[in-house]
């Protein structure tokens, strides 16, 4: 300890990150061990071929459900209404260039309204 600097000084890391490793760690292993377990399991019944297709749904069923550790989307939200569009029309001022385009006309629905016809007779 003579004044020399040994480096850059370590941040403290992040609690909430911590605690989300403290957490993942075990889940991850779990998750591993069952995964194994589930290989092995189709080893001992089908051999080769059966800790094959062990695998292979294994591998289907992540791509089909997706991985376990996705993250949460974010969602928010607007103090106001968003603009109806469709009733308003549109108009956007870009560098003193306006553009609009009116309200498209209301239509009657092309397909007609089948009524059910009621099974008690």
């Amino acid at each position: 300890m003579d004044g020399q600097d040994d480096g850059p000084v370590p941040e403290k890391p992040d609690t909430a990150a911590a605690e989300s490793d403290d957490v993942e760690g075990p889940r991850q292993a779990a998750r591993l061990a069952r995964r194994k377990s589930a290989i092995e399991h189709g080893r001992r019944l089908g051999g080769t071929p059966g800790a094959m297709m062990a695998g292979a749904m294994l591998a289907l069923q992540e791509i089909y459900q997706g991985s376990a550790s996705d993250e949460i989307v974010t969602i928010s939200e607007t103090p106001d209404e968003p603009d109806d569009v469709d009733r308003d029309g549109l108009s956007v001022s870009v560098d003193g260039t306006t553009v609009a385009s009116a309200a498209l006309p209301v239509t009657a629905p092309l397909a007609k309204v089948a009524r059910r016809r009621s099974r008690r007779r």
